[in-house]
């Protein structure tokens, strides 16, 4: 009995530390490379942030889901449930704060229409940038939507270029979000979160890659913020 419990305790101490290793073994850095970032007060609704991405000894690739290069605020953040962004799947989401280091929530409203057609196509539509950074709303199908959604990622090296565009004025479906920030000086930085298992919206070949998704979290470096 004492033989067998021994070889029990031998077999945890073996596999254990390997399924910890697993679960834990690619961290991710996001960069935000730009050393300040320059909005016009009431006529810029995007800003476009470039930023490079780290995963140190990645061997294969590694997919994000939720990972939208057009942002939107996270508006459930505040100084008082800081963390709350490490508990829900969102994805990739921005945070502002002002220069005593305090998060400012964004205002929100919910839209209604008169006409049911009117707010369908809302429904149906998503936010693009253009190449002048005006925001585009397109209205997709529901395969596209199922696509643009799930935002999905390939990190396929350790170091990786990118553009990110946060939106601070935000207009989906019924759901409006908006910031009206005063001219001054403020803090922007990224958070991403997701912890779930894959989502029944992934299709059928995305099967093969549910052990490369990361299911985990992580913020980005602050960079400042000037409203002119």
């Amino acid at each position: 009995m004492k033989n067998a419990i021994r070889k029990v305790i031998v077999l945890i101490s073996i596999f254990l530390p390997i399924n910890i290793f697993c679960q834990n073994y690619f961290e991710i850095n996001l960069l935000i490379t730009d050393t300040v970032v320059v909005i016009k007060k009431n006529t810029q609704h995007v800003v476009k942030i470039n930023a490079e991405i780290f995963v140190q000894n990645l061997q294969d690739t590694l997919l994000l889901y939720y990972f939208n290069k057009y942002i939107p605020p996270a508006h459930f953040v505040s100084d008082f449930n800081i963390d709350i962004y490490k508990k829900r799947s969102n994805g990739l989401m921005y945070i502002i704060e002002d220069e005593s280091n305090h998060i400012i929530s964004p205002m929100f409203v919910f839209e209604s229409y008169v006409k049911a057609k009117d707010e369908i196509k809302s429904i149906d539509s998503r936010i693009y940038i253009s190449s002048k950074q005006k925001i585009i709303y397109k209205q997709l199908d529901e395969k596209e939507q199922r696509v643009y959604d799930l935002a999905k990622h390939e990190i396929y090296g350790e170091k990786q270029s990118l553009e990110l565009y946060p939106i601070l004025d935000y207009h989906l479906g019924t759901f409006s979000s908006f910031y009206n920030l005063p001219k001054g000086e403020y803090y922007l930085y990224f958070v991403y979160a997701y912890n779930s298992a894959p989502p029944t919206i992934i299709s059928d070949n995305c099967k093969q890659f549910e052990n490369k998704i990361f299911t985990c979290n992580f913020v980005s470096n602050k960079v400042k913020l000037i409203v002119k």
